[in-house]
């Protein structure tokens, strides 16, 4: 039994200082600018009109030379744990939303605006590197390093354990994290990373921009029929029909079977739209045909968060894959605001080298996280979950079973790679959320049980909801296995499957 007084240690190795006083803490290229203690109750969200309940806490707003803003929320009642949260999209603004949960959990939360602050066209970025050089890394660096002696200062002693979650740009975040400051965290959760940020926003987002100019352009009546064709030649290939491609790269749906035959319709494609489903399903290529970025996978067709608002927006060259892609290759790439995009070159011709030949050597450098070492992360004890939604219509799920797979070839075992990282991808989950399939679920919970108590997950359940009400829940298996129903049982309950390897 232990002695009484090696139960306080806790309590008093992490004694709290007054809020306030933070205002004098000197730290190397940190000013604080705030530090002020918010009561439990209603917090009213910034830069917004949301409110939220959460604990009393700590809430410190700070500056990172040159302009990396960030805050951190320290609750009263600490768990000894750090939660950093990711951004989204071209970043821009610090993710307060996402902050309030892990806050309410007893963790310390923190989130940067990686250095900028977000407008509509992405013209933060012209003329000014060190904000890209941010943007693409150092901001989340940087922040996490003062997060750590906040802490350090405000509770007395450092963190038990640091964690980063994000998806999306969040997730191009975490892996970067893991690749290029593999000591900063020893958990993260990497949710449908834009791994190899460059070549996505030039095989994804300009692709499909390009692929839908002029008479190719799908309007997005159409993408019902779309969806219901694809779902009638693949639902089914996992042995259940429930509206969810189990894995949909063995769906080999053509989507000439929708050819208009007696004139335009809104249950048919044109011969140029069906070019145009096939270019994005292809994925960006060179005019050598080597692939720049992998396709979008068929399956995450319908609905709010798929093809309309991601691939056909309401006009040719106006989806959100237009809104992220072009302000990025204008301003960061390029460095030009009269760019037109229909001018870039995907092929080498009269000695020169390709437009994207041009953007690896220039961006490349500062943005690449597709390095399949990472050795250094696990040796620092590091445990990494990464998830992707198989019909993800933003960015292709292909991306990450691809840089899975990689590790492990680099590592030379599965089961190796296993002991750090695992992949879950998510069948009929959308872009990060959404979409037919379950998709709620907490990779947070896992990765800390994971990492606090060396509880690795061999698979996560994951829920449907429909008006507010669980209607449906499912495993989510480590890759490469995935669920398979039993025979028995609904298949709307999770306990009726069961992992396997396909």
């Amino acid at each position: 039994m232990r002695a009484p007084w090696i139960l306080l240690l806790p309590a008093l190795a992490f004694a709290q200082q007054p809020c306030e006083s933070l205002l004098k803490l000197a730290l190397p290229d940190v000013t604080i600018k705030s530090a002020a203690a918010v009561p439990a109750g209603k917090f009213a969200l910034p830069a917004g009109r949301t409110q939220a309940d959460v604990p009393a806490f700590c809430r410190v707003a700070g500056t990172i030379r040159p302009e990396v803003n960030f805050e951190i929320w320290m609750p009263a009642r600490w768990n000894k744990k750090l939660l950093m949260v990711g951004n989204g999209g071209l970043a821009g603004s610090i993710s307060y939303g996402a902050m309030v949960a892990p806050l309410n959990k007893g963790y310390a939360a923190s989130s940067t605006d990686t250095g900028h602050v977000a407008d509509n066209d992405g013209h933060w970025a012209q003329g000014h590197m060190e904000r890209v050089i941010d943007f693409a890394h150092r901001a989340v660096h940087v922040t996490t390093q003062a997060d750590k002696a906040i802490l350090a200062a405000f509770y007395g002693g450092a963190p038990a354990h640091s964690y980063f979650s994000g998806c999306s740009q969040g997730g191009q975040e975490a892996m970067t994290e893991a690749q290029r400051y593999p000591r900063d965290y020893d958990g993260i959760v990497a949710g449908d990373p834009a791994n190899g940020w460059v070549r996505h926003y030039i095989g994804a987002h300009l692709w499909i921009t390009l692929a839908l100019q002029g008479d190719a352009y799908i309007p997005a009546a159409k993408i019902p029929a779309l969806a219901g064709a694809v779902n009638d030649t693949c639902d089914a290939l996992d042995g259940i029909k429930d509206g969810i491609l189990n894995d949909p790269r063995k769906c080999h749906f053509d989507p000439a079977a929708l050819l208009c035959k007696n004139g335009d319709a809104p249950d048919c494609l044109t011969a140029p739209q069906v070019d145009a489903v096939r270019r994005i399903y292809q994925g960006g290529r060179t005019a050598e045909g080597d692939q720049i970025f992998p396709g979008i996978l068929p399956g995450g067709e319908a609905g709010p968060g798929g093809w309309s608002r991601w691939i056909t927006g309401t006009g040719p060259g106006e989806s959100s894959h237009a809104s992220l892609g072009l302000p990025f290759l204008r301003y960061v790439l390029f460095e030009n605001p009269a760019w037109d995009y229909h001018s870039f070159r995907f092929s080498r011709a009269n000695g020169f080298d390709s437009d994207v030949d041009f953007a690896d050597q220039k961006l490349g450098p500062i943005f690449n996280n597709m390095n399949p070492d990472l050795r250094a992360f696990q040796a620092n004890g590091g445990k990494m979950i990464h998830y992707h939604g198989w019909s993800d219509p933003d960015i292709s799920p292909l991306n990450s079973v691809n840089y899975y797979e990689s590790v492990v070839q680099f590592m030379h075992s599965l089961s190796e790679t296993k002991r750090f990282y695992r992949l879950f991808m998510v069948p009929g989950m959308q872009h990060c959320t959404g979409g037919p399939g379950p998709a709620t679920f907490d990779m947070v919970e896992a990765l800390d049980q994971w990492v606090d108590q060396g509880k690795a997950p061999d698979q996560i359940i994951a829920s449907h909801s429909t008006g507010g009400k669980v209607d449906r829940t499912r495993p989510l298996c480590a890759y490469p296995q995935e669920a398979r129903w039993k025979g028995a049982g609904s298949t709307d309950q999770a306990e009726n499957f069961v992992c396997v390897q396909p």
